[in-house]
């Protein structure tokens, strides 16, 4: 019992005597709804062993609001659990693999990315329709990790400061630069305060999800429900459409008057409504992205959503068949994208559901993410057993997550038929039984006198 508390308590983090962070440059970009931070770490091992392996960790109080953690120069990355840290930091640990070892005596630069939603606090909280939204940012002075550091500076990209709390901060133009601080200690804090300009609209969807439904006779309907809503600075007295203008930039900045998704180019019959019916203000075009063939969806809320608002829309549209489900015999493959279509927004809560075929069976499921997994059965129409339907449940989700999800499972011919055959039986019995009824004397005899 003794060696399993033992077991349960020690650090799996294993921190090499001699090796540290002899420079760390950040920069940190203030400049849209959510934060990006960019990293040059350089590490040094003076130790006689090589290292195969870095830390990230990350304070709690910031760990639910990081949506994305990323070093180049690494293979693999996992979320560890450590004890020690966990408690005494109060802190959690990521693991990753380097590509290539530090060697004893040498120094490997790496490239750190951080991606934060809702680290903004809007200050005031309400703001006029005309006024500038003003926020407040909090961040550490020094950068949170397991190894000390020897060198480290910080660069804040700003659109206007209006104020900063630490005093020994350089400002340049909207450029603040926090240091060169020497030989921090690990898990070193102490909390600053910048007070800025920012009317980037603070939206998240609370909740999104994707709704999969695939048929064997040519077509996928896709459709993807949003709930968003707008955390920035409230909208101060009542709204008036006199004196605003959804098309003019300088009303309502800090507004949410438009989005944009991005479809699979060959996407067809696109829909975009809300609870009141279809929404006629979006535009669809298909053209490249980043180097690759899509359909640009450009959706226009019904009403500018400000501060504090919510609103709720679905977006929808048809795939083919023949390019994303591939055959063997009786084994079928599907694949598709696991994240939603919006790309420049995060969502608290997302579910990935998509209902097979009726018959399906020995479902596989290939997706490189942590996910929440139920599977249940949906009828629909002409249905009989239920149609086999995987949910997927994830937390925090953006468009880093947007991952390729394979599916795999079998079918029989016999049941790929199945709908068809009921629908030609069901018209065979309509007809047979009108030719039945009026073929049938209804007369009645007479009486004889």
């Amino acid at each position: 019992m003794l060696l399993l508390i033992f077991l349960a308590l020690a650090s799996s983090l294993r921190i090499q005597k001699n090796f540290a962070i002899s420079n760390i440059e950040r920069t940190v970009s203030l400049t849209d709804r959510y934060v990006n931070i960019q990293s040059k770490i350089t590490f040094q091992n003076d130790g006689v062993i090589p290292i195969e392996k870095i830390y990230y960790t990350i304070h709690n109080v910031l760990s639910d609001r990081l949506y994305h953690v990323n070093i180049e120069e690494c293979n693999a990355k996992k979320l560890i659990e450590d004890v020690d840290v966990k408690y005494k930091q109060n802190a959690t640990v990521y693991e990753f693999t380097l590509i290539k070892p530090i060697e004893p005596s040498s120094t490997l630069e790496v490239e750190l990315s951080e991606q934060f939603y809702k680290r903004f606090n809007p200050l005031p909280k309400e703001i006029g329709l005309e006024d500038e939204q003003l926020v407040q940012f909090k961040d550490s002075v020094y950068f949170f990790t397991p190894y000390p550091v020897k060198n480290q500076i910080t660069y804040y990209d700003t659109p206007k400061i209006i104020s900063y709390s630490l005093k020994s901060a350089i400002q340049r133009n909207q450029l603040l630069e926090f240091g060169p601080f020497q030989d921090v200690k690990p898990y070193t804090t102490q909390i600053h305060t910048i007070h800025l300009e920012n009317n980037t609209p603070m939206t998240i969807f609370t909740k999104a999800s994707k709704i999969v439904e695939v048929s064997h006779w040519g077509n996928i309907l896709i459709e993807e429900n949003y709930s968003i809503e707008n955390q920035g600075a409230k909208l101060k007295g009542e709204f008036g459409r006199v004196s605003f203008n959804k098309y003019n930039p300088n009303v309502g900045k800090h507004s949410l008057k438009q989005l944009s998704a991005s479809l699979p180019y060959d996407s067809w019959g696109v829909y975009y409504r809300d609870e009141i019916g279809n929404i006629s203000t979006s535009n669809a075009a298909k053209g490249k992205l980043n180097g690759e063939n899509q359909a640009l969806v450009q959706l226009r809320p019904r009403f500018a959503i400000f501060g504090g608002w919510r609103s709720n829309f679905t977006l929808g549209y048809n795939l083919p068949t023949k390019k994303y489900l591939e055959q063997d015999g009786n084994n079928f493959r599907l694949t598709l994208n696991f994240s939603f279509s919006v790309k420049e927004i995060v969502s608290d809560k997302y579910t990935f559901q998509i209902s097979l075929p009726e018959g399906a069976y020995d479902i596989q499921v290939d997706l490189p993410l942590q996910v929440e997994r139920n599977d249940t059965l949906l009828f629909s129409y002409f249905d009989t057993v239920g149609r086999p339907t995987i949910i997927l449940n994830k937390a925090t989700t953006s468009q880093f997550d947007n991952k390729q999800i394979i599916i795999t499972y079998r079918l029989s011919g016999a049941s790929i038929l199945r709908e068809p055959l009921m629908i030609f039986g069901s018209f065979l019995f309509a007809f047979l039984s009108i030719i039945y009824l009026r073929r049938l004397d209804l007369q009645t005899l007479k009486l004889k006198e």
